[in-house]
């Protein structure tokens, strides 16, 4: 029998990642509409456009598409489904991998905080009936890493901004994309091993382009740091997980 017991706690946190990314967002948005900026570059009109889509669809989804996870927050006998909710959480996230104007970072990472203690208490549900409980544990602590190796997209000014920006921008929605796609079968009961060469690969080499070509300019040390730790963890768990 498939555990639920958190199901509620599990709504309500994955809720407020939403309310606090968006109202980040949001207020992004309406002081750049205010300071009459939105269009002032193509790399604003960019970010603010994808932001602004990013809100939107987010409520449409949610309104539409995740009603039996709004039951959720009353009845705790309702599941969510987790499907359809990673997908609108991927969606919102797309909007936050963007720097705009008035961009608050430490609000985004207690959204991303919330979102996260919320796939810890999933990953309790799903413990007891895992075949790897070390896998299990380990593919959750690799989504966390891994998610946090996404670069965000920064204005640069660098010979080939305009090249940059391009990169940057498919690099972020690419690699939101993986970690959607990971989320998602965590949130299933399909996490056990999430150390898949295809999304490792594509972050590598998207992180090596991205960081490398605004090494003289800037250095992403962020995005570095959890680089690396993305590929140490992915090499130890081919190592040891997949020996035993």
């Amino acid at each position: 029998m498939d555990d639920h017991r958190f199901s509620k706690a599990i709504s309500w946190l994955t809720l407020l990642y939403f309310l606090i990314l968006f109202a980040e967002r949001a207020q992004s948005i309406v002081r750049v509409i205010a300071n009459g900026s939105f269009f002032a570059t193509g790399y604003d009109t960019y970010t603010d456009l994808l932001t602004t889509l990013s809100l939107a669809a987010t409520v449409v989804l949610i309104f539409t598409q995740n009603r039996d996870f709004l039951r959720s927050l009353i009845d705790g006998s309702v599941v969510p489904d987790y499907t359809k909710l990673s997908i609108t959480a991927g969606v919102i996230l797309a909007g936050g991998m963007v720097h705009t104007e008035y961009t608050i970072a430490p609000i985004q990472f207690a959204s991303y905080g919330a979102l996260i203690v919320a796939l810890i208490l999933r990953t309790v549900e799903n413990a007891p009936a895992a075949k790897s409980k070390p896998g299990l544990w380990y593919s959750l602590a690799y989504l966390t890493v891994y998610s946090m190796s996404i670069p965000v997209m920064y204005r640069s000014f660098i010979e080939l901004a305009w090249l940059f920006h391009i990169i940057a921008a498919i690099t972020a929605l690419v690699l939101v994309c993986c970690f959607t796609m990971m989320m998602r079968r965590l949130l299933t009961g399909d996490g056990e091993d999430l150390l898949d060469a295809a999304p490792f690969l594509i972050m590598a080499i998207l992180d090596a382009i991205v960081i490398g070509m605004r090494w003289n300019e800037e250095v992403n040390t962020f995005a570095l740091i959890f680089a690396i730790a993305t590929a140490a963890m992915f090499v130890i768990g081919k190592l040891v997980l997949r020996k035993k």
